[in-house]
């Protein structure tokens, strides 16, 4: 889902600087960066410890 936000907000945010919304396109790039991050936090759960707990059941 996260990759899906990711690809939404990259869009958005060229958009609005193609538009020459630079304020909006700012903000675009905040939320842009926080969906990065968590995508990272969750692809580090998800490779420490949930994809090793479903291999064993």
């Amino acid at each position: 889902m996260e990759h899906y936000e990711i690809a939404s907000y990259g869009t958005a945010r060229t958009l609005a600087q193609q538009a020459g919304q630079s304020q909006i396109a700012d903000l675009l790039e905040q939320t842009l960066e926080e969906e990065k991050q968590t995508d990272e936090k969750l692809t580090t759960i998800a490779t420490s410890s949930i994809n090793q707990k479903a291999a064993q059941s």
